[in-house]
């Protein structure tokens, strides 16, 4: 069996920011939320599983594009949510409806969450958690920097390990805005020869990532070490105080430095957030790559550095 991955979005919660007349927001190319899928291919090159991460805004258009999920080849074996936030859930009903339509009536696809994600969901998507989905929850005790235990597919020779995060806006109880829920996962997908790590999203503040101090820490930041592939939020382009619910690339840098991936590819991008007359405004994904690379040649940083293409595919070697 063949495995790969490949991106169904890779933009920030705006996608074209309405009434904005930058560069990024009267460009023509097409934009998604970040998102992955996960695809096994049989011996005869047909879609033998998929694993779905994520599916905010313009997902389902990804998916329906890509020929091994076009038409009556379209399968999906799993939803995995990073959290609830809607740029990460938008389209759920649309998935799960238009998928059980070519399925049985009781059908409900497997959808793991922590559960503080999946108390949010019951909230905002009631009637999909109550009758599209099958939810498995994880606990949302675990503090940040905990390796969790793997997700229970039924897929030979892949492992997918949850590793807790915190997310500033995310980590909080639908009952209690003041109580804090750790509700977000990253994902170490790995197979016999070869590691990738879905670092999104994450706050400003995962200084663990950086600078492990337990032996749950260590532990973590060691599986995440010598990706083939670093998936990474980059929220921001300068580096911000206080604490911001997404990294920079200042961020970016010192997490590319500690776990050495072979190559850091840049999601969660936008045009906006640092702010009209700044770096990074209305910059188009070729510029955020030219500027990121830059920066890495100059600072020695570990691989190369850029930002990947909706639909690009990436091959786990088996």
């Amino acid at each position: 069996m063949h495995h790969y991955l490949t991106l169904n979005g890779l933009d920030g919660p705006m996608l074209r920011q309405f009434g904005c007349d930058c560069a990024r927001c009267t460009g023509r190319e097409r934009l998604a939320n970040t998102s992955a899928s996960l695809i096994s291919l049989d011996d005869q090159g047909q879609t033998a599983h998929h694993i779905l991460f994520d599916v905010g805004l313009g997902v389902v258009d990804s998916l329906v594009q890509n020929p091994h999920l076009a038409g009556t080849k379209a399968r999906l074996d799993w939803i995995v949510l990073t959290h609830w936030h809607p740029d990460h859930t938008l389209e759920l009903n649309r998935v799960a409806v238009s998928y059980r339509l070519r399925r049985r009536p009781d059908f409900r696809i497997p959808t793991w969450c922590r559960s503080g994600s999946a108390d949010w969901l019951h909230r905002e998507h009631g009637y999909d958690m109550e009758y599209l989905l099958q939810p498995h929850k994880s606990g949302e005790y675990h503090r940040p920097g905990t390796l969790l235990p793997p997700l229970p597919i039924d897929l030979p020779g892949v492992t997918i390990t949850p590793v807790t995060v915190s997310h500033l806006r995310a980590d909080i109880s639908p009952n209690d805005r003041h109580q804090t829920r750790y509700s977000c996962a990253v994902f170490i997908i790995e197979t016999a020869r070869s590691k990738t790590v879905l670092l999104w999203d994450i706050d400003s503040e995962n200084e663990w990532l950086v600078q492990p101090t337990t032996a749950a820490e260590k532990a973590a930041v060691q599986r995440l070490s010598g990706a083939d592939h670093l998936f990474i939020d980059t929220g921001f382009w300068q580096y911000h105080r206080p604490r911001m619910s997404h990294p920079g690339f200042y961020n970016v840098r010192r997490i590319a430095r500690t776990l050495q991936p072979q190559e850091t590819l840049l999601v969660h991008l936008s045009g906006h957030p640092d702010g009209p007359g700044q770096p990074a405004w209305g910059w188009s994904n070729a510029q955020w790559s030219t500027q990121a690379a830059q920066v890495w040649q100059a600072e020695n940083l570990p691989g190369r550095v850029r930002v990947p293409a909706i639909g690009e595919r990436f091959d786990l070697i088996s």
